[in-house]
């Protein structure tokens, strides 16, 4: 176990560092000049004096050598840059909008686990009969569209003309309904068929033929035996969608207004703001690792057999 924490703590090190110099590299090639868009921003002429002097200011008149090594050196030192804009430290940006983001995405996971027991189970009980015929259809239904017109027919129904839920802004948890079962639905839809189909393959397995033999129904076999056996893949997956929805979901977050990551990088993209792009990715892929090395470690525990080897 101690050389499996250390692997994976080597791995979390070599993905930041080789996201970080892709994402550097990328930004300083890629179209824009920063320091034209925040003048044209703040309603400044953008004349040659001044398009210098902000240049000097914020470090781009140094070799790209000279700026990557002075990134180096604020990644390491945990300050990540001065935004461009907010002229505020880029870590006190993130970890501002973290807890949005953390909220919406618990919420969305919630939706997505509910949904994959929920019709997973529920299928693979009555298979083949009215419920798995209509769980499938909700379920291919779900995965078939996409989230941003799923978003938009749920503000048009449950919040236009319902006006059950709001739709835009961060509050009580009236304003989590649908952005968490728009985070959560299409996912969720996907893990519940391929739960039912591994459910339905292991009833195939030796333990479950002695124990249809010893008289135990089909729902309490696939309920107290199966289950645990079919969810350990989506265990995996599951992780790898949460780590998605922790580093901003940037469509969702954009439909409706919430105050998270995602939203708060798309206005660092169009405002080319460098440090805090920078910044996000190196957080992002963090959090990624970071989940993928719980899941892991928790894979090996649900399943003795990793263990053992």
């Amino acid at each position: 176990m101690i050389r499996f924490c250390f692997e994976r703590i080597f791995q979390l090190l070599l993905v930041m560092f080789s996201v970080s110099t892709f994402t550097f590299i990328l930004l300083r090639l890629s179209p824009g000049d920063p320091a034209s868009i925040i003048l044209s921003m703040n309603d400044v002429p953008v004349t040659e004096k001044a398009l210098t002097d902000l240049r000097i200011e914020l470090g781009l008149t140094e070799s790209l050598w000279t700026q990557y090594i002075q990134w180096l050196m604020d990644v390491f030192t945990g300050q990540w840059g001065i935004s461009y804009v907010s002229k505020e430290p880029v870590v006190d940006e993130l970890l501002r909008r973290l807890p949005a983001t953390l909220e919406l995405a618990i919420a969305g996971l919630l939706v997505m686990v509910s949904i994959t027991f929920i019709l997973g189970i529920g299928t693979a009980i009555y298979s083949n009969g009215y419920f798995d015929r209509i769980g499938q259809f909700m379920a291919l239904l779900g995965s078939a569209i996409p989230s941003f017109w799923l978003a938009f027919i749920l503000i048009y129904f449950f919040s236009v003309q319902f006006g059950w839920f709001p739709s835009m802004g961060r509050g009580n948890w009236q304003n989590l309904v649908l952005p968490s079962i728009t985070l959560g639905l299409g996912m969720g839809t996907i893990y519940a068929r391929l739960l039912r189909a591994n459910m339905l393959e292991l009833m195939n397995q030796t333990f479950v033929k002695a124990a249809k033999a010893r008289g135990i129904s089909k729902s309490r076999i696939l309920l107290f035996q199966v289950l645990k056996h079919a969810f350990l893949p989506i265990v995996t997956m599951l992780g790898t969608s949460f780590a998605f929805m922790l580093g901003g979901s940037i469509i969702i977050e954009s439909i409706f207004s919430w105050p998270g990551l995602g939203r708060y990088i798309i206005e660092a993209i169009s405002l080319r703001d460098y440090p805090v792009i920078q910044g996000y990715v190196i957080f992002a892929s963090f959090l990624f690792v970071s989940i993928h090395i719980l899941v892991d470690m928790i894979y090996v525990i649900l399943d003795p057999r990793l263990r053992a080897g």
